[in-house]
């Protein structure tokens, strides 16, 4: 042992073998008193400081989600960076349309918007919620505008939306006001919680540009006469109509056991006391049914032609399904008559055709303007007489200061057909003999709202109308579903849940298909 080994052996015996005084024990219990006050302070610091900056991080939180917000990429559109503001706009403008559109239908489909979406399985597939299905929906919108706006852009689509842009404020900061709160809290509760006037600034001016871009998309992808005709010519039964005469005949089922009866089991007869059900007829008895039916329905030939339910202007897709291939078979004749069975209904048909026709009756075109009073309407119908009464003034009107009363884009209902839906009044209006365009009338109805309407003109016939509209729609749909195909989604942060569940779905209908493969392939092997 060295010499400072045997120095400190000797200290630690010296010290063992001190007698402790009642002095030494007081002095010993006041220092670990000590070492235990410091100990506290030292913790208590410690906590202190991490509390601090906890306290420091919530509050420094709230500019950072913020930040984040705002600039980083929460999915990825096409070539388009999309933040969680930019999804959040998208988002709650789907869900908004959707509830407004379907408002009478919530409670049966089961979505209650007060409540999380994300908590409620949605109407139809309940693998995915409510939050899964806006979430898909919002992405589909995107990649329409974001497909739409490259496109545009691409051929040098331009348009002033300066006037636009404005009106819409103006409309929200009204709507704000009456609903009491502040402009920033209204743009919050419709557009998300970073919404801000100028936040959402570029999205509104998307949304605008696209749309008109969508509808110079329309107006040159409208057919001409020509292609309209030679749809027609394809495809007549689709447009024309027929006018025929009907007879029903309900097949009367027994409510009890006939001859034709299949014989009872032991189950149906053993326990009287069972609870009685409606008694199942036997085909047998089902097919004596129809066959009287059809004997009443042959006999009604006779007197089809003067007691037969008169029925006119009948499409071929709004023709009962069971009657209509008959009605509008190529070469059927004025005054033929058939008997038809609907086994599925129980029921037959005597019908005898009348025509089959273009309907040529034509469609007209006007701008109304929307009032809650007829006071209201009268000043608006003032304001138009007063700036000139021409129709490029009550356009003005539509966009300007009435625009929150429009019923259309510049005021424009097109191709308005005798089976609208309007008021009696309006209807006895528009379509007047008398009636010449430039004509502009305040119409009011008790219990209704009141009308500036502002006759057009006549536009061409329903069946040419309903061609244009088929084919434009066809036309434009096509090109923009295949823009979207360029438009690949990217979620590498997996932020959204339904592209997570078409994964997983994915993967398990592979992995499944992967065993069956498997499995055959070794049930092959044994075999052979």
């Amino acid at each position: 042992m060295s010499k400072e080994e045997k120095k400190n052996a000797a200290a630690t015996e010296e010290k063992a073998e001190k007698v402790m005084t009642k002095y030494d024990l007081k002095m010993q219990k006041r220092a670990e008193e000590k070492r235990k006050e410091k100990r506290a302070k030292d913790i208590s610091t410690v906590v202190g400081i991490v509390v601090l900056v906890a306290l420091a991080c919530l509050v420094l939180s709230f500019p950072i989600r913020t930040y984040i917000s705002l600039h980083k990429t929460y999915v990825t559109i096409g070539n388009e960076n999309v933040t969680k503001v930019e999804f959040d706009f998208v988002y709650n403008n789907v869900v908004n349309n959707y509830v407004n559109n379907y408002s009478s239908y919530l409670s049966w489909i089961g979505l209650n918007p007060d409540q999380d979406f994300a908590e409620q399985p949605y109407y139809g597939d309940s693998s995915i919620s409510w939050k899964d299905y806006f979430e898909e929906s919002t992405v589909d919108s995107l990649r329409t505008n974001k497909a739409l706006k490259a496109d545009a852009q691409a051929k040098g689509f331009t348009k002033d939306l300066t006037e636009e842009y404005k009106n819409i404020v103006e409309q929200n900061k009204r709507l704000a006001k009456e609903a009491g709160v502040s402009y920033k809290k209204f743009l919050q509760e419709c557009y998300g919680p970073y919404a801000t006037e100028s936040r959402v600034k570029p999205f509104l001016e998307e949304n605008l540009f696209v749309n008109a871009y969508y509808k110079k998309l329309s107006e040159d992808m409208t057919p001409g006469a020509e292609e309209i005709q030679a749809k027609y010519n394809e495809e007549s039964k689709d447009y024309d109509s027929v006018d025929y005469r009907i007879k029903q005949f309900d097949a009367v089922l027994p409510t009890a056991p006939t001859d034709l009866a299949d014989p009872a089991s032991e189950t149906e007869t053993a326990d009287d006391s069972e609870e009685e059900t409606a008694y199942v007829p036997s085909e047998a008895e089902k097919k004596k049914a129809m066959e009287d039916a059809k004997e009443l329905a042959e006999a009604a030939k006779s007197t089809i032609a003067t007691d037969g339910e008169e029925v006119m202007g009948i499409s071929y897709a709004s023709t009962n399904d069971v009657i209509r291939d008959w009605l509008f078979e190529d070469g059927r004749k004025s005054g033929d008559v058939t008997v038809l069975e609907d086994e599925t209904s129980n029921r037959v048909y005597c019908v005898q055709f009348t025509k089959r026709y273009l309907d040529e009756t034509p469609t007209k075109d006007m701008r109304v303007l929307v009032a809650d009073t007829e006071e209201k309407a009268r000043e608006m119908y003032d304001e138009w007489k007063n700036g000139g009464a021409t129709e490029e003034y009550f356009i003005e009107l539509c966009n300007g200061k009435y625009v929150e009363s429009t019923v259309a884009e510049d005021g424009l209902l097109e191709a308005v057909s005798k089976e609208e839906e309007l008021t009696e009044k309006m209807h006895e209006w528009l379509f007047a003999d008398e009636r010449k365009a430039g004509d502009c009338e305040v119409i009011s109805e008790e219990a209704a709202a009141s009308f500036v309407i502002y006759y057009v003109g006549e536009n061409h016939p329903v069946w040419y109308n309903t061609i244009k509209s088929d084919l434009r729609s066809t036309a434009v749909n096509d090109y923009v579903t295949a823009l979207k195909e360029t438009c690949q989604v990217s979620d590498p942060d997996k932020n959204l849940n339904y592209l997570v569940l078409e994964a997983e779905k994915k993967a398990a209908e592979e992995s499944s298909a992967a065993e069956s493969t498997a499995e055959e392939s070794s049930a092959e092997g044994s075999a052979e």
